[in-house]
């Protein structure tokens, strides 16, 4: 991509791996298999390193040798530690508005106070005496604009936009699942929740003046697009916060459904479906075992927590659950009786195939049967009336 003199690279993947200006480099970038930032060198040879938990949360980053850890408490920094410093961060019960941060360790701990504007963004921060010791302006899009300290302390603080953290050794603000840059209002990497952040994957939101991202995830909710909220005495009542999944169809009953789990892709399913193993129409074989012989038909569950179990192979792996919905097929309860071994499955065995329009959508399980991100939906799903 090309924006006057600037130049943005990408992997096969769509992760920023160079930025040019003219033919000079800018910033390189260094993802792992999971396409998280781990490394960024830019235009001077300077070296930055991240670390990730198993949960992708940033613990480390280290500059020029020097490494701060971070601590978490859920989706939230809450402790930041280095040879130079530790700092701490209390945050409004329940969001990612930052109260105070505290400078220091133990009772040598000096209390700080953050001033915010209607969308939970930093404008000041505030010593007990009520002194101004950090002030920021912005853009639309959370660059700084002007950094006006008065004459008395001052100090550095690194919250920007709700959930972000500014890295100044890169410019960019790291946003949980990603990292954010203020100067062109995009991602560096594409959405990992995939069209269920919206159809341009890089974006921050619609409308950065009116609505909020805190963990780099979400599209705005709400119909007409991203405004924002009119009336209300509150100021924060005008932004809204969306930390819940695009629904699929919510029905009344989960047996309004049909579930499968599984190891694939949601892009081949949402492409191909689901196809049968091989040609054996025993039902009672295949209730014993699908692989062998080669099953014509099609394991699905009235139960999501049977769904789970199935992709995630008993919860020893990451697999996926995808919502089908209710296509004909054999109950083998009602079907083989007392024959069937396994009645707390539920399984509807659909024959020969299930079209990639029956496919609803699909959820991320993790190992320990947690669902975890947001719901992708199929794009070429079509829904029976």
């Amino acid at each position: 991509l090309k924006e006057g003199d600037r130049h943005y690279d990408y992997d096969a993947f769509g992760n920023l791996i160079r930025e040019r200006r003219g033919q000079a480099l800018v910033s390189a970038y260094r993802y792992d298999s999971q396409h998280r930032l781990i490394g960024v060198t830019t235009a001077g040879g300077r070296e930055t390193s991240y670390r990730y938990d198993a949960f992708g949360r940033r613990i480390s980053k280290t500059v020029d040798g020097l490494t701060t850890e971070f601590f978490w408490q859920g989706d939230q920094v809450v402790a930041e530690n280095s040879p130079r410093h530790h700092r701490s961060y209390v945050y409004e019960p329940g969001t990612f508005r930052p109260l105070a941060m505290l400078d220091g360790e133990g009772p040598d701990a000096r209390p700080f106070y953050y001033h915010l504007d209607h969308l939970g963004t930093p404008q000041e921060l505030t010593n007990p005496a009520g002194q101004i010791v950090w002030s920021a302006r912005y853009n639309g899009y959370g660059q700084l604009t002007e950094l006006p300290h008065g004459g008395g302390e001052q100090l550095e603080q690194p919250l920007r936009f709700q959930g972000q953290y500014f890295d100044p050794e890169s410019g960019l603000h790291y946003n949980r699942h990603r990292y954010y840059n203020p100067e062109t209002g995009r991602y560096l990497t594409p959405d990992p929740s995939k069209l269920a952040g919206g159809l341009n994957g890089y974006r921050y939101t619609v409308n950065p003046t009116g609505w909020v991202d805190p963990l780099g995830l979400v599209d705005c909710p709400g119909k007409g697009g991203c405004r924002p909220a009119v009336g209300g005495q509150d100021p924060a009542a005008k932004v809204a916060v969306s930390r819940t999944e695009p629904k699929l169809p919510t029905p009344k009953k989960e047996e309004d459904f049909l579930y499968r789990g599984d190891e694939r892709e949601p892009e081949d399913v949402f492409e191909n479906g689901f196809k049968s193993k091989g040609k054996s129409k025993d039902l009672f074989l295949h209730s014993l075992d699908s692989d062998w012989p080669p099953s014509y038909y099609i394991s699905t569950s009235y139960s999501r927590n049977v769904g789970k179990k199935f992709a995630t192979g008993e919860y020893t792996r990451i697999g996926y659950l995808y919502t089908l919905q209710k296509i004909p097929g054999h109950d083998l309860q009602k079907e083989l009786g007392a024959a069937y071994l396994f009645g707390a499955e539920k399984e509807i065995a659909i024959p020969g195939r299930i079209s990639n329009e029956d496919v609803l959508g699909a959820t991320l399980i993790l190992d320990n049967g947690k669902e975890f991100g947001y719901s992708i939906p199929n794009p070429n799903r079509r829904i029976k009336k």
